[in-house]
């Protein structure tokens, strides 16, 4: 099955049936809070939502997401890209709160400025020099991602997550349900949430 946008009007979702716009925004709050609580706990996921993401980057579609406190985390992200361990994982912060944690804190929606990291706390996503290249996520861009950082921020007092592309060595970006469950299977992913679904092992 291909990854695409669900959510037109009177079409049945994931998570079954319709509702209106209001429930919807519970409903995401919801699957927000879950997923939120879940990376905040240590675990890693695949984020795939809406149609498929081309270019150099990931820019919030198509998507590894992990806590960004800890060296430990930057590692495993690091096995799981099966790159060099040196290698630094990116951020990914609410726009407006950028300038909290980053220097200069202007709006990058495509990762194209390097910025000093200004609390200690972002260990995951510091490199070796202090600095960190941030996507900054503008809510009416990707509401479904600023919803979720939203929750995060909520929750640990950091709008900020690692951000990692969701792609196989060299190749493309992942764009099939089956696909992206065999590379977490691979590769050791803890849950997917695709579009309006939200995975995790049995335990």
């Amino acid at each position: 099955m291909d990854l695409v946008a669900p959510g037109r009007p009177g079409v049945p979702q994931p998570h079954g049936g319709t509702a209106d716009a209001s429930h919807r925004r519970g409903r995401g709050h919801r699957r927000a809070d879950l997923r939120s609580r879940y990376l905040r706990d240590g675990n890693i996921i695949g984020w795939a939502r809406g149609r498929w993401e081309v270019g150099p980057r990931a820019l919030g579609n198509r998507s590894i997401l992990a806590a960004s406190f800890t060296e430990e985390t930057t590692g495993r992200l690091n096995k799981i890209k099966q790159r060099e361990g040196y290698r630094p994982i990116a951020p990914i912060c609410l726009e407006q709160d950028a300038g909290r944690w980053f220097g200069g804190g202007v709006p990058d929606p495509y990762m194209l400025y390097f910025s000093q990291v200004e609390s200690s706390e972002l260990q995951a996503v510091t490199h070796v020099d202090g600095t960190a290249r941030t996507q900054t996520v503008d809510p009416t861009a990707n509401p479904e991602m600023a919803e979720l950082l939203t929750s995060f921020g909520e929750l640990t007092g950091f709008s900020v997550l690692c951000h990692t592309s969701l792609n196989h060595s060299g190749r493309g970006f992942i764009n099939r349900t089956s696909d992206l469950i065999a590379y977490g299977e691979l590769h050791g992913l803890d849950g997917y949430a695709v579009n309006g679904t939200f995975i995790t092992p049995r335990r």
